[in-house]
C-alpha cells in the first residue's frame, strides 16, 4: 500500500464545516492514510461529527481535549502520528481527491524531505491559485536560506509560511513543531515550516494544487489579540534564535526584519505613526486631518486601516472597494464593487490600495489607471518604506 501517511486536523468549534473537511480526506485516492482528528475542547457539535466519523473508518484516530489553543492542538496530532510523512489540513478548508496521491508522487520522484506546493484561495466567488516565490524544483538548505523567508520584494515568500500546503517527513516534524511556544500564535505555522526547511536534506517546490483554503462567513473578519505586538516579536525571536543555532542567521537577518515589518504591517499599521504627529498612516507616506480616501481592498490590512482611519477621525473615508464585496458586505462591511468606481462618482484625493505584497498592488494599480484614475491619486505600501525594494 505504500508508506503510511498522517493527516492531522485541529478542530475547534468548526461543526459548519468539518464534514466537507473530513470527508474529502477520507475520499483521497491514496489510502494508506492514518487520518488524525485533535478536538481541542469546541463547544457546538465538532465532537460528535468526529466521533461520527470515527465509527466510520477505521482510520481516524480521534482525541478529544481541553481547549489549549491551536499550537498545542497540532503538538498533540504530530505525538500521535505514526505515519512516515505528515500532512495538514484545517478544519473549515478541504482539499481535491488526488492531492496527498500528488504530493506523495513528487516525494517518491524528488526524494525530498519536504514538499512545499501552492493551494487555492477561495473567499466568496473568487478561486485564487497562490505559489510560491520560489521557481519548482529541488532546493537544498544553502540554496533556501537567503530567500526562503522573503525574495527581496517586500513582501513575498520563498516558500509560502503554510503547514497545510506542505508534506513532511515525521522525523523532522516531530522536532520542530514540539518545540513551538503556544504563547506563539501570528505566524505560528512560520515558527514550525522555517526550521524545519532548514533541517531537510532537499525541499522539492511545486506548483501542485489541490488544497482550498476557505474563507468562510466570519472567517473573513479580522480580529487581533490586545498584545499583537508581543506575539509578534516572540515569532521573530523564536525564529532568529533558530535561524542562529542553524548557522544561517547573517543569511536570515534582513529577512526576518522584513517578516516583522510585515506582519506588524499587516496587523497592527498604526505602530508605524509617531503620538502626536499632523499624519498618520506613514507606510503610505502620511495621510493628512481632512483628506478623503477610497480603500482598495477588504481583506486583513484592509480591515485594519478602515478600523484605524475611523478610530482616529481625521480622514474621510469616501468609498471601500473589493473585488470580493458580496462575501464582505454578507459581514455588514460597507464594501462595494470596483467598478462602482468609475458609476458613484466618488470624491477622493486619493486611493489607498490595502496590500502588502509589490505584485499585488502594482495589478491592482494597474486597474485603477486603466479606470482613468491618476497616478498622483494612487499611494500604496512599497517595500522603501521598511527597507526591502
Amino acid at each position: 500500500m505504500g508508506e503510511r501517511i498522517s493527516i492531522i486536523v485541529p478542530v475547534y468549534n468548526a461543526d459548519k464545516f468539518l464534514d466537507k473537511c473530513i470527508e474529502s480526506i477520507c475520499r483521497q485516492t491514496y489510502k494508506n492514510l492514518e487520518i488524525i482528528l485533535i478536538n481541542d475542547g469546541s463547544t457546538d457539535h465538532s465532537l460528535e461529527i468526529c466521533e461520527k466519523y470515527a465509527a466510520r473508518d477505521e482510520r481516524i484516530v480521534l482525541q478529544s481535549q481541553k481547549n489549549q489553543g491551536i499550537v498545542k492542538a497540532r503538538q498533540a496530532g504530530v505525538r500521535i502520528a505514526a505515519g512516515n510523512f505528515i500532512g495538514w489540513a484545517d478544519a473549515d478548508d478541504w482539499m481535491e481527491s488526488d492531492y496527498i496521491e500528488n504530493l506523495l508522487q513528487l516525494q517518491r520522484e524528488s526524494g525530498a524531505d519536504i514538499v512545499a506546493a501552492a493551494h487555492f484561495y477561495d473567499i466568496g466567488k473568487d478561486c485564487t491559485l497562490i505559489k510560491n516565490g520560489l521557481e519548482p524544483g529541488i532546493y537544498d538548505r544553502e540554496q533556501l536560506a537567503p530567500v526562503m523567508l522573503c525574495t527581496g520584494r517586500f513582501f513575498e515568500y520563498g516558500i509560502n509560511p503554510h503547514l497545510y500546503t506542505k508534506l513532511f517527513r515525521a522525523s523532522i516534524l516531530k522536532k520542530t513543531q514540539l518545540m513551538v511556544d503556544s504563547y506563539i500564535i501570528a505566524g505560528d505555522d512560520a515558527a514550525v515550516v522555517y526550521p524545519s526547511l532548514l533541517m531537510a536534506k532537499s525541499v522539492c517546490v511545486s506548483e501542485l494544487s489541490g488544497y482550498h483554503y476557505v474563507q468562510h462567513p466570519g472567517s473573513i473578519t479580522k480580529t487581533g489579540f490586545p498584545d499583537e505586538q508581543g506575539r509578534i516579536k516572540a515569532l521573530t525571536a523564536f525564529l532568529e534564535k533558530a535561524f542562529r543555532e542553524a548557522g544561517v542567521a547573517s543569511q536570515t537577518s534582513c529577512q526576518l526584519i522584513a517578516y516583522e515589518n510585515y506582519l506588524l504591517s499587516l496587523r497592527k499599521i498604526e505602530v508605524f505613526d509617531v503620538p502626536g504627529e499632523d499624519s498618520i498612516l506613514a507606510p503610505y507616506g502620511g495621510l493628512r486631518a481632512g483628506e478623503r480616501i477610497v480603500l482598495y481592498g477588504a481583506g486583513a490590512l484592509g480591515q485594519g486601516i478602515y478600523a484605524y482611519l475611523k478610530r482616529d477621525g481625521r480622514t474621510e473615508i469616501a468609498g471601500w472597494l473589493d473585488r470580493s464585496y458580496e462575501a464582505y458586505r454578507e459581514q455588514g462591511f460597507p464594501v462595494d464593487s470596483p467598478e462602482c468606481l468609475r458609476d458613484r462618482g466618488f470624491v477622493y484625493d486619493y486611493i489607498l490600495i490595502a496590500s502588502i505584497m509589490d505584485r499585488t498592488a502594482m495589478s491592482i494599480r494597474n486597474f485603477l489607471l486603466s479606470q482613468g484614475v491618476k497616478e498622483e491619486k494612487i499611494k500604496w505600501f512599497t517595500g522603501a518604506f521598511c527597507g526591502k525594494e
